[in-house]
């Protein structure tokens, strides 16, 4: 059960990374431009803002996206998992919490990662991610991972740092996308299923650098449901949220899970991210 947990862990944040990905920061980015009226004295007025298409939206936030230097995430992820092999079912919670801290260029992530199943202790780990190295901490011991098995994960984490490119992949479902405010917000909404929630999947999976194991195992799903809401602010264009719920079963080798997954996400620290400084503790444990 644990290991297809850790799988499918992987493919939904690889399925969500349309929306929490799209992380992007422009102080300087310009609004979508309001009505012009003229009234009767020819003076030009602006009447209320309308809301951007989705066209739109795209194109000012990949344009803000552009200046991102650095940013700060939180995510929740909640998992009720039903494992079925004959007569015999199995049911379990998961609940994974993951900060991070992103720095793009050169790139350096700190992040830390809790997962807690029921019936089993709970796993917390701490990681420094450079562009060439991983040093990770579970416990008190902090490791050097090796290099043969840190390239994917790597390339993996440098694809992520690409949200204009991520967030274009709402073009794919666009048929079922609103544009909606929600107080200084817009909100994209979407709510897919079916084929659209599998060919958007491949697609961001394919563009994140994603292994042939998790690749497969997305082909044996079947998602019933998926629903996503990605929040930016108005006027800056910066990302304040993400919320996923889906809904997913599959079967491999005459074993068949069903899953109820919720994720909520947070963006901040835009630009403000200065520093990231690997303990010398990690350091000593290359040596």
């Amino acid at each position: 059960m644990k290991k297809w947990t850790t799988l499918i862990i992987g493919a939904l944040l690889a399925v969500s990374m349309t929306a929490c990905g799209s992380d992007a920061d422009n102080s300087t980015a310009t609004p979508p431009a309001g009505n012009e009226t003229t009234n009767e004295g020819n003076t030009p007025t602006l009447e209320e803002t309308k809301i951007p298409t989705l066209e739109e939206l795209i194109t000012k936030t990949s344009e803000a996206a552009k200046e991102m230097k650095s940013f700060s995430s939180d995510a929740t992820i909640d998992q009720n998992l039903k494992l079925e092999a004959g007569e015999q079912s199995q049911d379990q919670q998961v609940k994974t919490s993951l900060k991070m801290d992103i720095i793009k260029d050169p790139m350096m992530i700190y992040q830390e990662m809790n997962m807690e199943m029921s019936g089993q202790e709970a796993q917390n780990v701490k990681q420094y991610i450079t562009a060439d190295t991983i040093y990770s901490q579970v416990g008190e011991q902090w490791v050097k991972i090796p290099d043969d098995q840190t390239k994917q994960l790597i390339e993996q984490m440098q694809a992520s740092m690409n949200p204009e490119g991520e967030l274009e992949q709402f073009n794919k479902i666009a048929e079922d996308t609103e544009i909606t405010e929600e107080g200084d917000n817009y909100v994209i909404n979407a709510d897919v299923s079916g084929d659209n929630v599998k060919e958007l999947a491949q697609s961001v999976m394919e563009q994140n650098g994603s292994d042939a194991q998790t690749q497969a195992m997305l082909e044996q799903m079947n998602i019933t449901s998926m629903q996503m809401k990605y929040m930016v602010n108005k006027e800056s264009y910066l990302p304040v949220g993400t919320d996923v719920n889906m809904v997913m079963e599959m079967e491999q080798k005459g074993q068949k899970i069903t899953m109820d997954m919720k994720m909520t996400s947070t963006f901040s620290n835009h630009n403000q991210v200065e520093a990231i400084e690997i303990p010398q503790e990690a350091l000593d444990s290359a040596k």
